[in-house]
């Protein structure tokens, strides 16, 4: 059994907890605690301490991605005392952006200053594909794009620093990692922003593990502003895939949700901030 309370989330129902524009999730199972994501506040601490949650032994700390809403939480892990191992990707730290799609502005999107948490930190910068951090516990890491209504989205960049000085260039979110965590009923996998795809995603896990059924899916989808055909595609490959419990979360969007519950019925499961989930 894996038992996944929900820190952050952009939707909030009960008294006294906080949502924000953002994700953290305290995964729990063979006695193991990994925080994946912690928003972009400290408000998983808030809503932890609502949920009575003890974050002070956790066996590590899972980053996403490098973006703000998934990593601003981190300057404020020093509070959590000894020191965590912190896994992330090494192109997470890249100065990261958003253009807006009708005036070319960019926004800036990337992590603040890390410096702090950084020296404070067990910090375990990660290069490979699929890394495993403990038994049954994997990263992966450099996600294909095999679907063909998932293509690279383009709207991201990022900056390089180069003999002439720093360079935009496109943001294929090389720095996206997902993690997998094997149980006797299949493969549960988390999601941060799925910025490569949800079903690409998914398929690059499948590829990973040979013949394993994916049991649960937990996720950011990042459907948000997406059009109709393209969320059509996905729950039709969601159904296809026949997992048996998905928990759409954060930038999957209310749209997306909706159409993922009426295609799954109580295959889906709703979730928002300060909810507990046994999977």
């Amino acid at each position: 059994m894996i038992k996944v309370s929900i820190l952050t989330e952009n939707t909030v129902y009960k008294r006294g907890f906080l949502g924000e524009h953002g994700l953290s999730l305290l995964i729990e199972t063979k006695g193991k605690r990994y925080l994946f994501d912690t928003g972009q506040s400290r408000v998983f601490l808030h809503n932890a301490d609502m949920l009575h949650l003890p974050l002070e032994n956790l066996d590590g700390i899972i980053l996403s991605h490098g973006h703000y809403d998934h990593c601003g939480g981190m300057g404020y892990v020093q509070c959590l005392g000894t020191k965590v191992p912190v896994y992330v990707q090494q192109k997470a730290f890249e100065k990261k952006y958003t253009e807006n799609p009708q005036t070319g502005e960019l926004r800036y999107i990337g992590m603040e200053d890390a410096s702090e948490w950084k020296k404070s930190q067990q910090l375990n910068l990660l290069s490979e594909s699929c890394t495993q951090i403990s038994e049954g516990f994997y990263l992966l890491s450099d996600i294909t794009y095999t679907t063909e209504f998932e293509p690279n989205s383009g709207g991201f960049w990022r900056e390089v620093c180069k003999e002439q000085g720093p360079e935009l260039m496109a943001d294929t979110m090389e720095d996206e990692q997902i993690l997998v965590v094997e149980s006797s009923k299949g493969l549960c996998v988390f999601a941060g922003c799925a910025h490569p795809g949800i079903i690409n995603c998914l398929h690059y896990a499948q590829s990973a593990f040979p013949g394993k059924h994916i049991h649960s899916l937990i996720a950011g989808m990042h459907l948000k502003g997406s059009g109709r055909q393209r969320i059509i595609q996905t729950v039709q490959a969601l159904q296809n895939l026949d997992i048996d419990k998905v928990i759409p979360l954060h930038c999957t969007g209310i749209r997306a949700i909706g159409m993922i519950k009426e295609a799954l019925g109580e295959r889906c499961i709703l979730a928002e901030a300060g909810k507990q989930i046994e999977i």
